[in-house]
């Protein structure tokens, strides 16, 4: 079968998990795909999907896959998104160089239609979407027909800054930050390889709320003597961090998403 690929000049394989043989463990049939990818010939990404199963985590990076399927299918609605989100949580140690963990196809611009389209999302809700999976670092893979997308799809899936982000070559995990005052708020930042800092706030609710972080949890207790100069990555805002405490109002269902750089104060 790789032989054919190869012939074929293929560039990716997605080995899915359907029809599999059921006598044989998928950690063993992961494994001989990924001996026989390495030995074809041809630089193909071995791009693993078994949907998790089998406690993937645990050998995946063993059978040469570039990348594997945290989850189960995704589909084109907000309960779907929160529900990948949370399960990527507990697997984010599992993520990085070498193999990273897919969170599946974006559904950005979507709007119901294709086969996984179902509720259909808003365009802040494809923009939260497409923020969370940049900055868990999950790859990126358009789910839309790219020959009917709007100005707006096309916005969110080509903002370089986040892209740069989730791109960042140092691939390190996310670490979860204590948003006062809301549990339906969720912040994380990313260590970049220049030093700076990737802030994300994700607001899971219909309803507005206010965002309040100590930059202590980002390493820059008062005594540093440092702040953050926070650029945003959707808006033509910079904000730098007074009194070692960022505070925003984010709307419902929206993102917040900052390159951070360590200034003097």
């Amino acid at each position: 079968d790789v032989d054919t690929f190869a012939s074929w000049d293929v560039d990716l394989l997605k080995y899915d998990f359907c029809h599999r043989p059921a006598a044989l463990s998928a950690e063993y049939t992961y494994r001989r795909m990924g001996s026989a990818l390495a030995n074809c010939g041809r630089d193909i990404l071995f791009s693993a999907c078994s949907w998790g199963k089998e406690e993937t985590y645990k050998w995946i990076k063993s059978t040469g896959a570039a990348m594997w399927r945290s989850t189960g299918d995704i589909n084109d609605s907000w309960g779907s998104i929160s529900d990948i989100y949370m399960q990527q949580l507990e697997l984010q140690p599992y993520n990085g160089l070498g193999c990273f963990n897919d969170m599946d196809m974006l559904v950005v611009g979507m709007y119901g239609k294709g086969n996984v389209g179902l509720e259909g999302l808003n365009d802040t809700q494809y923009k939260t979407h497409f923020s969370i999976w940049a900055l868990l670092g999950s790859p990126l893979m358009i789910g839309c027909d790219i020959r009917n997308m709007n100005e707006e799809t096309l916005k969110i899936l080509t903002n370089k800054e986040l892209i740069k982000i989730n791109q960042d070559e140092a691939c390190r995990q996310i670490f979860k930050l204590n948003p006062i005052w809301n549990d339906n708020i969720k912040a994380y930042a990313r260590f970049l390889e220049n030093g700076d800092i990737a802030l994300g706030v994700f607001n899971f609710s219909g309803e507005e709320a206010a965002v309040r972080i100590n930059i202590d949890e980002l390493g820059l207790p008062e005594s540093t003597g440092r702040t953050l100069c926070m650029q945003s990555v959707w808006e033509e805002e910079t904000v730098t961090v007074t009194n070692g405490t960022f505070i925003h109002n984010i709307k419902p269902y929206d993102s917040l998403v900052y390159r951070c750089k360590v200034v003097n104060k």
